[in-house]
């Protein structure tokens, strides 16, 4: 036996280690979640450009207009449209535009975007108000997270040895997206 007051000397060690596998299973959480934002974004232009009624959700300008939603970084929100406008002049041969906005924001005040990228992984709650205003608009989100299809976003990746497209089909008939038949092929599908 030990009283309180002595520490066993391999508990501390076997703690620090303990502390250090959690820690490194975050860090490589969060790299992972990086990694998928950065295949996503290279991604997800293209996604945009197959959706068939493409040009018909322009903005008034004639423009691809994509909105970065984000929860709580908008910093992080702003650095991805910098990298998305630098890397896309265009979609479809036309010019791109991107603007950040807090999923807090009221959905129904906006201009309506040609498309929608999710930034943070977002609750339940906020998830249901993005998908029902892209219901209603019949507007595209596009989600880098790992279980969004499945929680009803309309695409993301699906990361396995090949980077696939990964699309909720349910989400797409209800938003009255019809997407390029060859894709969709070619790509992993949630019913």
């Amino acid at each position: 036996m030990f009283s309180r007051n002595k520490i066993r000397p391999g508990w501390a060690a076997n703690l620090l280690l303990l502390l250090g596998m959690f820690l490194g299973s975050a860090v490589g959480a969060d790299e992972t979640e990086k990694r998928r934002v950065d295949i996503s974004l290279s991604i997800f232009p293209r996604i945009v450009a197959v959706d068939n009624h493409f040009r018909e959700k322009l903005d008034a300008d004639k423009k691809a207009y994509l909105l970065f939603l984000y929860d709580k970084d908008e910093g992080y929100a702003r650095h991805l449209v910098e990298r998305i406008q630098e890397n896309n002049q265009n979609i479809g041969g036309k010019y791109v535009v991107a603007n950040v906005l807090s999923v807090n924001s009221n959905l129904q005040n906006i201009a309506l975007p040609t498309a929608i990228f999710i930034v943070e992984k977002l609750s339940d709650a906020q998830l249901k108000k993005v998908m029902a205003f892209s219901e209603r608009a019949h507007r595209l989100v596009f989600s880098p997270f790992s279980g969004d299809v499945e929680r009803g976003v309309t695409v993301g990746i699906s990361v396995t040895n090949r980077v696939k497209p990964y699309f909720n089909l349910s989400s797409l008939e209800r938003s009255k997206i019809v997407i390029n038949a060859l894709l969709m092929k070619m790509s992993k599908r949630y019913d």
